[in-house]
């Protein structure tokens, strides 16, 4: 195991700034992005912290270039992988009131709402088309369970 220069040069990001930070704070995800910045502090192997956070290496840099530029917000951002949701809050609002519905009261001939039929509603009354499992995504989003279908 090789030592690295890697190091935390923000003034205001200290074992003791962090130790104060992380108490009363919310996600996992953020507890573990201070430990391992703990653990840079600490002089700490990069791929041992690797190993133990299950995280790249790549990623513990990214992580600690991020927090020198920014400083305590550069903890809380990290990347956004993938593409934004089509699930506004307002057609998730809408959504969870036509659910709450029987399938009837919007003109269909089904007795429950199941996945196929939901994704044939936004299809007609707002044109959006996505697949089945999106359909599941966007249900189980808005506290709403689907069964399966009956089969034929």
């Amino acid at each position: 195991m090789r030592k690295t220069n890697l190091m935390i040069i923000h003034p205001e990001v200290t074992s003791k700034s962090l130790a104060d930070f992380t108490f009363g704070r919310g996600p996992i995800r953020m507890g573990l992005r201070i430990a391992v910045l703990q653990g840079v502090m600490d002089k700490a192997p990069i791929d041992q912290l690797s190993r133990r956070h299950n995280l790249s290496r790549q990623g513990i840099y990214d992580l600690v270039n991020r927090v020198n530029e920014k400083g305590f917000p550069g903890i809380e951002e990290g990347k956004r992988h993938g593409r934004p949701s089509g699930l506004t809050t307002e057609l998730s609002d809408e959504l969870k009131e036509i659910l709450l519905q029987p399938p009837t009261s919007q003109g269909y001939n089904q007795s429950r709402w199941d996945g196929p039929l939901i994704g044939t509603y936004l299809k007609e009354k707002h044109g959006i088309d996505i697949k089945h499992s999106q359909v599941n995504n966007w249900a189980h989003s808005i506290g709403f369970s689907l069964q399966r279908c009956r089969q034929k």
